[in-house]
């Protein structure tokens, strides 16, 4: 099991064992008292685990100590996966008859060039296109209701407007009506299932937190959007309406701003950079460990903390988080975040601080 901290990269927890029930999560989870959300597939252990750290913590919380409220959301990685496993299957099928007319047309053509008759084997291609064209129209509507059904686990909807759990809600059973049958049934638990919204609602109340003003907000929303995601547009047609839009948003993408309104831009870009819905990053990590554990006769626990620490500590090589190290971005205060010179710190008495002053950073992860 890997527990990761994902808007930094940061592999926190990294545990070689068969134990996945809840208890064992809850093991895992409990230490970090900070922690606001907790982003998985939909393993039961690990919601039970999720759910036996939020219990105890309510538990545990008084006046002078308010509990940290802890939140569970299913990752978009892992429905999105299965989706494209349930599709695959009939695009094969499509393809495979489509390929099956084609060499029906080359037998016709065949017949034809040598001076026999061609009408059963153009009967025979009539049929196999009827049917390649039926299996294609067919796979296109699922492929067309699944893209439906993924656009509603956007953050972002096509126009620029923030998506939200009502609207994504509807899109979902509409989406879902044209996707019957056993093969689907997987894919329309993990869409029903009132976590996987839960990332848009925790959205929408961090951005209200940092900007409570409504109008102020959306210009916000707007610029961010218009800044960093807006689509590169085909040429307008020439409407008054099309111009004023034009000036408008270049006004808001590109407008100097006020003390407030900078100060205001900024506190919701940060939620928006910080708003997670795929736990890849932690299946990131597992590709890379069974990589190596294929290297090794035996991938022993400490053998993961070095591949832990070592991952930590070395500067990444590209995106906006080069030349700086996971530990660092995290703001663990270390003594180094060089691999070689933690492995010779002296571990009496430091030593035995460093995992203290890792994990209490973690914490406020």
């Amino acid at each position: 099991m890997v527990a990761v901290e994902p808007t930094s990269l940061v592999v926190l927890a990294c545990a070689k064992t068969g134990d996945r029930s809840g208890a064992a999560w809850q093991a895992v989870l409990g230490p970090f008292a900070n922690m606001e959300f907790a982003l998985s597939d939909a393993a039961k252990g690990i919601a039970a685990g999720v759910q036996a750290v939020a219990t105890a913590r309510a538990a545990e919380a008084s006046e002078l100590a308010p509990a940290v409220p802890l939140e569970h959301g299913l990752d978009v990685f892992h429905t999105n996966q299965e989706a494209r496993r349930v599709l695959a299957k009939p695009w094969r099928r499509a393809e495979a008859s489509w390929d099956e007319a084609a060499a029906a047309d080359i037998r016709v053509a065949e017949a034809k060039q040598q001076g026999r008759h061609a009408g059963g084997a153009a009967q025979q291609a009539r049929r196999a296109w009827e049917e390649a064209e039926r299996r294609l129209a067919e796979v296109d509507q699922a492929e067309s209701a699944w893209q439906r059904a993924r656009a509603a686990l956007a953050v972002w909807r096509p126009d620029g407007t923030l998506n939200e759990r009502a609207s994504a809600e509807a899109e979902i059973r509409a989406a879902l009506a044209a996707l019957p049958g056993p093969e689907w049934k997987k894919v329309r638990n993990f869409l029903t299932d009132r976590r996987s919204l839960t990332f848009l609602d925790r959205l929408h109340r961090r951005l209200a937190e940092a900007e409570p003003d409504v109008a102020l907000r959306q210009v916000c929303l707007r610029r961010w959007w218009l800044r960093h995601l807006q689509p590169r547009p085909a040429p307008p047609p020439l409407t008054a309406q099309s111009l004023v839009q034009a000036l408008l948003d270049a006004k808001v993408r590109d407008g100097d701003l006020t003390a407030v309104e900078q100060a205001a831009y900024d506190r919701v870009a940060a939620v928006l950079r910080t708003t997670v819905r795929a736990s890849s990053a932690v299946e990131g990590i597992n590709s890379v460990l069974r990589m190596q554990q294929g290297r090794h006769r035996k991938m022993t626990q400490g053998l993961l903390d070095l591949k832990r620490l070592y991952w930590n500590c070395r500067s990444l090589q590209t995106g906006k988080r080069r030349s700086h190290s996971p530990y660092e971005l995290l703001g663990v205060p270390l003594p180094s975040t060089d691999f070689w010179t933690l492995l010779r710190t002296d571990p009496h008495p430091a030593g035995k601080q460093l995992p203290e002053k890792v994990s209490a950073s973690a914490d406020g992860a």
